[in-house]
């Protein structure tokens, strides 16, 4: 069973990198967004996470927040909290939240958060510079995704 993965984040970090995923992997129906923005407090985040979760009632959820310890955090903290079917992480970047959407299936809600998880530490790496008169090729250097 598709588990529905909700991203929450400051500004406009939700839609933002709901529209990166949907460019790169195609639209999906169990990603949703809601951004947190500066006319919003923490009871009119509630009530867009709880339009949200109306929408989808009585199937798994994985919230992904921007910044553990922020409003959209703690606001997804405090209804998954109370809810076997819920599941919350957060500091993750796109190249996992990717990963997670290809992995939807074949994971359960838990593997499904720490899998998440693994993949953000996983995929963070330093790029590491060369000098260019060690490249062979150039187009080793102008290929890209």
């Amino acid at each position: 069973m598709k588990k529905n993965i909700i991203l929450i984040g400051h500004g406009n970090y939700a839609t933002g990198v709901k529209s990166s995923i949907d460019l790169i992997a195609g639209i999906n129906n169990h990603l949703f967004a809601i951004d947190f923005t500066e006319d919003d407090s923490d009871i009119t985040l509630k009530e867009k996470i709880h339009n949200v979760i109306n929408e989808i009632i009585d199937k798994p959820i994985l919230f992904v927040c921007d910044i553990a310890g922020g409003t959209p955090f703690k606001v997804a903290a405090s209804i998954a909290n109370f809810n076997d079917n819920m599941e919350l992480v957060a500091g993750c970047n796109l190249s996992s939240l990717l990963e997670a959407i290809f992995q939807n299936d074949t994971l359960s809600l838990d593997e499904l958060a720490e899998f998440i998880v693994n993949a953000s530490k996983n995929s963070t790496i330093r790029f590491k510079k060369i000098a260019v008169s060690q490249v062979k090729n150039v187009q080793e250097i102008e290929d890209g995704i």
